[in-house]
């Protein structure tokens, strides 16, 4: 078992690219000129927040699609990125040797700094403006 605090050294080791991979997300979707909230990114961080469940985020991403509340260029530039951010904490985690427990935590933990810094992307470019 890796403890957490290697888990957050990890996490820390590939910021860069969690950082880059949520603000091409705001840029690529121009997300800041079209019908999106902050209230709506802060909604998907605070549910990042009280779940580990990368399906449970997914479904309310498509949900708020629906109802038109994220836009769908940005809904699914979110999934793909969530995708990426899966493949990347599967890769990690066999590198380490690790169990399924540890690669779903660092996979959670990563979904929560991505959503952090797309809503801070967002503000800054949102308000800049």
């Amino acid at each position: 078992m890796i403890s957490q605090v290697k888990l957050l050294r990890i996490v820390e080791d590939h910021l860069d690219h969690i950082v880059q991979l949520a603000e091409e997300c705001i840029t690529k979707t121009n997300a800041t000129q079209i019908k999106l909230t902050e209230s709506q990114l802060r909604n998907l961080q605070n549910l990042a927040a009280a779940s580990n469940s990368l399906r449970a985020l997914e479904n309310f991403i498509a949900y708020q699609m629906g109802r038109r509340n994220i836009p769908k260029e940005v809904g699914s530039q979110i999934m793909d990125d969530f995708q990426c951010l899966s493949q990347k904490a599967k890769e990690i985690a066999n590198n380490e040797n690790a169990d399924a427990q540890f690669e779903r935590k660092l996979l959670t933990e990563m979904i929560q700094m991505y959503l952090g810094f797309l809503v801070r992307k967002f503000v800054a470019e949102h308000k800049g403006e």
